[in-house]
């Protein structure tokens, strides 16, 4: 089942990792692999990706000991989406990516 992206509950949740890649076309995509919260009642975290395609900017800062220091508690703040734009901060940090298409789907 793809949960909708703007229905994430983002806070408490894990950054597990995040990956760039441009083809020879010059087509970039933004992969995103997030423990998250299913529901509200902060029942366990499950894995979800998070795609995003057609993308024309990507900015990142991560301090990896402040993501690793917080994985217990989440190291995810909050995160959102606004027009084409997504934004997730995290424990010192931020994952900002500006693309024409977001998709999320259980891994």
């Amino acid at each position: 089942m793809t949960k909708a992206i703007d229905k994430i509950l983002w806070h408490d949740g894990n950054v597990v990792s995040v990956s760039f890649l441009i083809d020879e076309r010059g087509n970039a995509t933004v992969q995103i692999s997030a423990l998250l919260h299913i529901d509200e009642t902060g029942g366990g975290r499950s894995l979800y990706r998070i795609n995003c395609e057609g993308v024309s900017k990507f900015n990142t800062t991560l301090d990896v000991a402040e993501l690793k220091d917080n994985m217990f508690a989440g190291n995810i703040s909050n995160g959102y989406l606004k027009g084409n734009a997504l934004w997730i901060y995290v424990t010192d940090g931020l994952i900002e990516v500006h693309a024409k298409r977001f998709r999320i789907e259980p891994r």
